[in-house]
């Protein structure tokens, strides 16, 4: 039996493919799958109920949807650097449109139709949220963006994940019982489904009727964050809100704590300008009243007396009153900005353990591992002696 390197066994592959006659100038008939330019190449991929094909296009000069149905003339070819099949495309019609994107157009139709995406429908989304729901892969590069982006604008903000399938037939069982989860949860204000973009069929447990049902009738705020911003499923028109991506998800969702301190001094500093806006208007008021007394001596100067009195009342009262909402607010801001400070929880007996500047957890943690305890008034290095797992 003879043994060949992999170059010289693609080679072998190459020359049979580029050499057989019958797959020169072929037609095929397929939906898209999926359709990218770049750079004037065309990067496609045709199917039909049971397979796949790569194709491409050099100096591609339109555009397709996902779901169109073409007809592609082209030479198939072997890439040996890749270990890739691809049908090399020379022209490509529009002859119908794909099954797939039937099936999405007659389902959103008939949903639209029974108004399940009317915005009189949608529960608004808090301003200041303490804790998300999150449907998606607990082991997808989704779930880290969404932490990556949480961490940095609000570390305080509880994330609790339900581990779903978010592609192949179980995904939609999953996803339902993600969402239904987290309704009946308490903890949660926010529920986010991700997942990240693919072709149409990878989105089709998204353009499920079952689900967009169960999304409607969900009584938590319910974001979508399904694929590419240029990505669009069925949960889309029925979520409460989409986002683009599941980092913009995360962006809308979680309330910057500057912004929030910068909300609170924004709101001090309007108060002292009502306040001091009231001022103004009444010593004007009195101003005028005194040239009034000023002016008519005769008959009127117990009368304008009275009426001075009245109006240095209403400016104590009022003044009084703008004072004590302007001390509310401050200690109201005060208080909700200490109860978002780590300090606070060190001050009251905790300590924050890492280990290369990481939290610890069981998996990067062994024993004789030097750690870093802090506390709220010191810094101390212990040695790992033992762990196990909870």
């Amino acid at each position: 039996m003879k043994i060949y390197t992999v170059s010289a066994l693609n080679r072998i592959i190459k020359d049979l493919i580029d050499n057989e006659i019958v797959l020169e100038d072929v037609m095929v008939t397929g939906e898209l799958s999926s359709f990218s330019i770049t750079r004037n190449i065309a990067y496609f991929t045709l199917k039909d109920n049971d397979n796949l094909l790569n194709c491409v296009q050099f100096s591609a000069r339109r555009e397709f949807q996902v779901g169109d149905m073409v007809q592609v003339r082209g030479n198939v070819k072997y890439y040996p650097k890749g270990g890739k099949l691809s049908l090399n495309a020379l022209s490509i019609e529009l002859c119908g449109q794909g099954e797939l994107y039937r099936q999405f157009i007659e389902m959103k139709n008939k949903l639209q139709a029974e108004g399940l995406f009317d915005e009189s429908n949608k529960i608004p989304i808090p301003r200041f949220v303490n804790s998300i729901g999150v449907v998606t892969s607990s082991t997808g590069a989704v779930l880290q963006d969404i932490k990556n982006v949480t961490r940095r604008r609000n570390p305080n903000l509880d994330i609790y994940v339900y581990d779903a399938q978010v592609q192949g037939r179980l995904a939609v069982n999953d996803v339902i019982q993600g969402i239904t989860y987290f309704d009946n949860l308490t903890d949660v204000d926010v529920i986010i489904v991700a997942r990240g973009g693919g072709s149409l069929e990878d989105l089709a447990p998204f353009n499920n009727e079952e689900l967009a049902r169960v999304a409607y009738i969900c009584n938590k705020p319910l974001i979508s964050a399904v694929g590419h911003e240029t990505d669009y499923s069925i949960l889309d028109f029925v979520a409460d809100l989409r986002a683009p991506t599941p980092s913009a998800a995360a962006e809308l969702v979680t309330f910057d704590s500057a912004d929030l301190k910068r909300y609170i001094l924004d709101l001090v500093a309007g108060f002292n300008t009502k306040v001091a806006s009231s001022l103004e208007l009444l010593n004007s008021s009195v101003h005028n009243s005194i040239l009034k007394i000023d002016n008519n001596i005769n008959g009127q100067v117990n009368d304008e007396i009275l009426y001075i009195s009245d109006l240095y009342n209403k400016i104590d009262k009022i003044v009084e009153t703008k004072l004590d909402n302007t001390k509310y607010a401050v200690n109201l801001a005060l208080n909700t900005l200490d109860k978002l400070n780590p300090i606070r929880l060190l001050k009251a007996g905790y300590a924050y353990a890492t280990i290369d500047d990481r939290p610890i957890n069981f998996n990067n943690t062994q024993i004789g591992n030097t750690i870093k305890i802090t506390t709220a008034d010191a810094l101390f290095s212990a040695s790992v002696i033992d762990k196990e797992k909870k």
